[in-house]
């Protein structure tokens, strides 16, 4: 079984994140069909995508610029309150504490905005070697 055949057959079921209504899932999409839907007509704002004069595509992200390794926040709770490097004013780092019910706020926020849409998903790896390597899905759309 090819590649291709593993993810037409494969289904992702959304509902159990909390994610519902989606119209559609393109799944693991060509460059090609990437650069398709970024530059087809009828797109504005920032959905639209513009072809560079060396043929990427580039789009606007407003102040949203790339993610900061210094975004990253973790619940804590029972589980990570002893187990997680916190920072404090002895020992810096980038792990942030954020409460449950903040975690809550923004999962359903989150839920809402890729609900009742049309979805590109990609399956992904973290990690070169497949034996150590961490899958995961990321949404692109």
């Amino acid at each position: 079984m090819t590649v291709m055949d593993i993810n037409k057959a494969a289904q992702i079921d959304l509902t159990k994140y909390g994610i519902t209504g989606v119209t559609d899932i393109v799944r693991n999409p060509s460059y090609e069909q990437l650069f398709e839907e970024e530059t087809r007509e009828g797109l504005e704002g920032y959905e639209k995508g513009v072809v560079t004069e060396l043929g990427a595509v580039a789009v606007d992200t407003g102040i949203f610029t790339g993610r900061s390794p210094k975004d990253k926040f973790i619940v804590k709770d029972a589980t990570t309150e002893e187990n997680m490097w916190w920072t404090n004013d002895k020992v810096k780092n980038d792990n942030k504490p954020m409460s449950q019910e903040a975690w809550n706020d923004l999962k359903t926020l989150v839920t809402g905005q890729l609900s009742n849409k049309r979805l590109f998903v990609i399956d992904g790896f973290c990690g070169t070697n497949r034996i150590l390597a961490y899958a995961f899905v990321l949404s692109l759309k």
